[in-house]
């Protein structure tokens, strides 16, 4: 049996280690816990912004340039449409902006009426103009995390809790690296988007299987998919992404960077960027950014160009190297990050701390 009596906690991490190696985690103060957990109202309401739009960016690694456009484009159709025009499309690849660009990518589990959710699938995605180049970073749902504004908790649980901000002071607090945008979409947004894209042609690195509940299953209830060039429609996909039972956390970022990639290509081809305004209500159904159509546009030749040259985007996983399982103060299987090391490993990519 593993520890579950919260009533003790103090306000000092009681995770405990199950790996001899020692932790280099710096402490930040958290909250005194008295026994019962503090409510916070948290209210999930999709951004309704001038051109309520969302980039999806993709690398080796993930999905990008999805623009949907505006809540209001009726009322301001002339200037987003000539936004989106052909002749207006810029094709200039110089970068028109100076520093680093660090984009968080969430993929959650939200329904519709049901205010809890976690962010399973959590990649940042951050565009360097100097070096024209893409790293994304991908982050094991299970990482557990210190907040400054509430407390430790598992990485997948603090957008849900805190939002924007408290995610963004997180990874700060946490990582030395802190996102300037978010984009965040549902489960059932990212299966109906592909499925209406017509799936997605996705290079499968390695034979892989696992349980599933689709037609595509064998008689132990299992879906297989073999290694190399596989179509997949939008379930598929996302079983390919999500599924975990014959694997793990850092393998289930591989899959997903695999697929996002596949949906970044065919979004990022100028016959999809002409078609925006017909996805909007797709959109604006499934999707929660704070970046305005202006910033999106500006973003696009930068993204299109780096994806049409695979040695300009670095794929980064935080994977075993950079964390070891233990058990939360609850009871909780968790994964502690080394935070020298994963700074380190942000830093050897030339990402800015």
């Amino acid at each position: 049996m593993h520890p579950t009596n919260g009533n003790n906690w103090s306000g000092q991490s009681m995770a405990r280690s199950i790996s001899p190696k020692k932790s280099s985690r710096f402490k930040i103060p958290i909250p005194k816990f008295n026994g019962r957990m503090p409510k916070f109202k948290f209210k999930f309401n999709l951004t309704t912004i001038l051109g309520a739009l969302f980039i999806f960016f993709a690398c080796l690694t993930m999905i990008t340039t999805l623009i949907a456009v505006a809540q209001h484009f009726s009322s301001d159709k002339k200037a987003i449409a000539a936004s989106l025009d052909e002749e207006y499309i810029p094709v200039a690849v110089t970068p028109n902006f100076s520093n680093q660009i660090k984009v968080l990518l969430l993929g959650s589990d939200l329904r519709p009426n049901d205010g809890s959710f976690r962010t399973d699938a959590i990649m940042m995605v951050v565009l360097d103009p100097d070096l024209r180049q893409i790293n994304v970073v991908s982050f094991p749902r299970d990482l557990w995390v210190q907040v400054p504004s509430l407390w430790e908790m598992k990485i997948n649980q603090v957008f849900q809790l805190g939002g924007f901000e408290a995610t963004a002071e997180m990874f700060e607090a946490n990582f030395g690296i802190r996102p300037d945008y978010y984009v965040m979409t549902n489960f059932n947004g990212f299966t109906q988007f592909i499925d209406n894209r017509g799936g997605v042609e996705v290079n499968v690195t390695s034979d892989f299987s696992d349980r599933c509940d689709l037609p595509l299953q064998d008689a132990n209830g299992d879906c297989y998919v073999q290694q190399g060039k596989v179509h997949m429609d939008g379930p598929t996909a996302l079983w390919y992404v999500r599924a975990r039972a014959s694997s793990n956390d850092i393998d289930r970022n591989r899959r997903e960077q695999e697929v996002l990639y596949a949906l970044a290509k065919k979004m990022v081809s100028f016959q999809s960027i002409t078609k925006l305004s017909k996805m909007k209500d797709e959109i604006q159904e499934n999707v929660e950014t704070n970046m305005t159509i202006e910033q999106a546009v500006q973003l696009m030749p930068f993204v299109a160009m780096v994806l049409n040259q695979p040695e300009k985007i670095n794929s980064i996983a935080i994977g075993e190297d950079h964390a070891y399982p233990s058990w939360s103060w609850d009871g909780m299987w968790i994964l502690l990050p080394d935070i020298e090391a994963i700074q380190n490993l942000l830093r050897e990519a030339g990402i800015k701390l």
